[in-house]
């Protein structure tokens, strides 16, 4: 089947999460039995080997105006910009790669899933481009971001597991009133570019932000850079939020299929502190990029 699939070289888009406090001060990392990891936490990166997948799109699916699609993505947290706390470093589990370091271990993990839909497309055929922007879905329960805390670390980039279990600390819903996804990609070169603005809030009943994990975090914006693998399963991620003990009402499990692209994704964050952002100023790169451009391959870490 691999084979049977054109290899078109990497497109960059961007990926990563921004957290905006309230208050005057960045947020406090804790473990919800009063445990402080880290402290004026102003950043954090999501581990670059985290998965992201738009279902149903890499078997010579155009992006053709109406074409509906969904996206999942999974990472974990690999560090932090602040004060930590004792060994953060050497307890956080920072590998996904399913082999807890020991019995002191703990992972952060970011899911997510939207329902996605091609806005507009168009064809220059003097530049041999094809340019899409694509919106969200208003559908409820259809756009969800969450982050767990897990003391197990066992989370697993290759097989996909361990990223939905543990204690949710965090539920917010990404709004689509706020969303706008742009992409155009070189048909003979296979080059492109997405871009993506949008943000996460408390919106829908059942969100929420736990303080006792995100002391001083009350809001939540981000953006991403990732890598496209085509075929999808020349990329090492087979599956997305599987597992026993996952969250299988909000996050049910996936399986990789040919027909879907996959993205490997490295997240980075940053705290805007004082105010909640504007939605047009925080920029989602990455999260709406399908189609036509595909990647080498950037292979999970083997656990």
């Amino acid at each position: 089947m691999k084979n049977s699939f054109r290899k078109l070289i990497p497109v960059a888009a961007a990926l990563g999460l921004v957290f905006a406090a309230s208050s005057a001060q960045a947020f406090t990392l804790q473990n919800g039995a009063g445990v402080t990891y880290a402290t004026n936490v102003n950043s954090l990166d999501w581990n670059s080997t985290g998965s992201g997948v738009a279902k149903g799109i890499a078997n010579g699916v155009a992006l053709t105006q109406g074409n509906p699609f969904n996206f999942l993505y999974q990472a974990n947290l690999s560090s932090v910009n602040g004060q930590t706390t004792g060994n953060f470093r050497g307890n956080l589990d920072s590998t996904a790669d399913g082999a807890p370091n020991d019995s002191s271990a703990f992972e952060f993990t970011i899911v997510a899933k939207l329902s996605e839909f091609v806005k507009t497309s168009s064809v220059d055929p003097v530049n041999h481009t094809v340019s899409a922007t694509f919106g969200l879905n208003n559908t409820v329960g259809a756009n969800k971001v969450a982050i767990f805390y897990d003391t197990k670390a066992n989370a697993f980039t290759s097989a996909g597991t361990g990223f939905d279990d543990g204690v949710m600390v965090a539920l917010l819903t990404v709004d689509p009133a706020t969303t706008l996804s742009t992409f155009t990609t070189n048909v003979i070169t296979g080059s492109g570019l997405g871009s993506t603005k949008m943000t996460a809030s408390i919106i829908e009943s059942g969100d929420f932000i736990n303080q006792n994990y995100l002391k001083g975090l009350t809001n939540v914006s981000f953006k991403f850079d990732s890598n496209l693998n085509l075929p999808a399963l020349d990329s090492m991620t087979s599956s997305f939020h599987s597992g026993a003990g996952g969250n299988t009402d909000l996050f049910p499990a996936y399986g990789v299929t040919p027909n879907d692209l996959v993205f490997k994704v490295d997240g980075a964050t940053a705290v805007e502190n004082g105010r909640v952002p504007e939605p047009a100023s925080i920029m989602l790169l990455g999260m709406g990029m399908l189609g036509l451009v595909g990647a080498k391959r950037r292979r999970a870490p083997k656990a």
